[in-house]
């Protein structure tokens, strides 16, 4: 087989409510706006599709933000467009970035129907309190309830992500995350450490703390309110 490989990644850049610590290519938007953009980037898909001709997909990578934010329609349409323009692997891995409260029975059984075969879910923290830090949008007990649902619906190769370096964690809360998302089994755990970037709430607010401004927590609790 001469074909030569092709790892494809799909940015979808939409999520529910932009993250205290994000710097990602994201943020919340209306219908109209996603609907734009889901169009250019189908569009975008089949054109540049001429180029890769003589290459075979061993993995797509929906990213984001946040892809359950939108339509699975939309992830419909992306997926009938890589597999009429693109040759595919026949044990391609297919994964969908995802977070508790973004999905339900019927979204993730579409995902499925279309060769979705993993799943990356974004806990980060098994404390509400660490979660509502964050400006996570889920709880630990909603993320249960979307665990619940992914592995009844079928899903046998899930990472769960992780973060540690949290405002206000310990080494023991940390380790009780850890322990309870070991319960669970998931075939994968992504753990990796906060980095306060540039341009996000948890920049300016450290760095107004550090110039002898209001404190990170009191900044971070008048958010929250």
């Amino acid at each position: 087989n001469d074909s030569k490989a092709l790892m494809i990644y799909i940015h979808i850049p939409f999520c529910v409510r932009k993250c205290l610590y994000c710097d990602f290519l994201s943020a919340p938007a209306d219908e109209h706006t996603k609907k734009a953009y889901m169009e250019a980037l189908c569009r975008e898909i089949h054109e540049k599709s001429v180029r890769y001709k003589d290459y075979k997909v061993s993995s797509i990578f929906f990213g984001g933000g946040t892809p359950t934010a939108v339509e699975a329609d939309w992830i419909r349409q992306v997926m009938e467009i890589l597999r009429k323009d693109y040759h595919i692997s026949e044990d391609a891995e297919i994964t969908m970035e995802m977070n508790p409260g973004t999905v339900d029975r019927q979204k993730l059984e579409t995902y499925k129907e279309l060769g979705i075969n993993r799943l990356s879910i974004g806990l980060q923290s098994a404390n509400n309190e660490e979660l509502r830090i964050l400006g996570r949008i889920h709880t630990w007990e909603e993320f249960m309830q979307t665990w619940k649902l992914v592995r009844e619906v079928g899903f046998t190769n899930v990472n769960i992500d992780l973060m540690s370096a949290l405002p206000g964690q310990t080494l023991e809360s940390y380790r009780q995350t850890v322990e309870k998302v070991l319960v669970l089994k998931p075939e994968h755990i992504s753990a990796y450490s906060l980095i306060v970037e540039e341009g996000t709430p948890f920049f300016d607010w450290f760095d107004e703390e550090a110039n002898g401004g209001v404190s990170f927590a009191k900044e971070v609790a008048d958010y929250v309110k």
